[in-house]
């Protein structure tokens, strides 16, 4: 059951915007938890259980008295492994020698529990998909950096992770689908080059990208919008556990 909470951390004295970047926050949330769930979390693995987001990334500098951050996890068993490590541990927080007050009330809103069922369950069966891609996403080809939203690279990301982590499992072969019939029919995008530390850059895409899937097979369809779905809670594409591929689903109206 893929999980979303909120934490607010407030520093001693207003601090730069600028101070969070994708390194910072990373390191900034396995400072707020127990060694134990860091190693966990740590595993050497493709496939991250969690991801994270916070709202001053790549934006405009702003002087803030206020941090939060988003963390989703996608094993339900280490929210609660979350939750009273992060309220239990008492070490000293300090951003670029800053020192840092947590809150202890996560904020959890009902939208942001979801089981794997019920996302699969409440997916429409839409030839058409719309994603909006709120933070750089970008993919790897060889050495350098691919910040375009190629179909087969977007679902493989999302299935990689759903096989990985669900207990719903997927029961149908899409790869012929994410390879051949997932095109995009509308893109309103823009590449962005983004500072992870001192010393690496990421390029990514953000924006709105609309897909079409030429498939009139039901199942498929339903498949496809779950794990569209579902990238809200997983992300999309490379460094999702620093902020990088942060999507919101669109839910089609017409």
């Amino acid at each position: 059951m893929p999980v979303k909470t909120r934490v607010y951390l407030y520093p001693e004295k207003p601090v730069s915007s600028r101070i969070l970047n994708p390194e910072a926050v990373h390191g900034l949330f396995f400072n707020t938890i127990s060694e134990k769930l860091a190693e966990e979390l740590h595993k050497p693995s493709r496939v991250k259980p969690f991801s994270l987001w916070f709202p001053q990334f790549y934006k405009e500098e702003k002087i803030l008295e206020k941090i939060y951050l988003e963390i989703s996890f996608l094993k339900e068993e280490l929210f609660p492994q979350f939750l009273s490590s992060y309220v239990l541990e008492n070490k000293e927080i300090s951003l670029n020698g800053v020192k840092l007050r947590k809150v202890f009330n996560p904020n959890i809103k009902e939208e942001y529990v979801k089981s794997y069922v019920a996302i699969f369950e409440g997916a429409k069966e839409e030839n058409t998909i719309v994603m909006d891609f709120i933070t750089p996403t970008t993919f790897k080809r060889g050495e350098f950096d691919h910040p375009l939203p190629e179909p087969k690279l977007i679902f493989k990301s999302l299935i990689r992770k759903w096989v990985k982590f669900s207990d719903y499992p997927l029961d149908i072969d899409l790869r012929e689908v994410i390879e051949n019939k997932i095109f995009v029919s509308g893109a309103w995008i823009r590449t962005v080059k983004v500072s992870i530390g001192k010393n690496a850059k990421i390029t990514g895409f953000t924006g709105r990208v609309v897909f079409y899937v030429d498939c009139d097979d039901k199942k498929v369809l339903k498949w496809l919008n779950a794990l569209a779905h579902f990238g809200e809670f997983a992300g999309v594409g490379r460094k999702t556990t620093m902020g990088f591929g942060r999507v919101r689903f669109v839910l089609n109206t017409s």
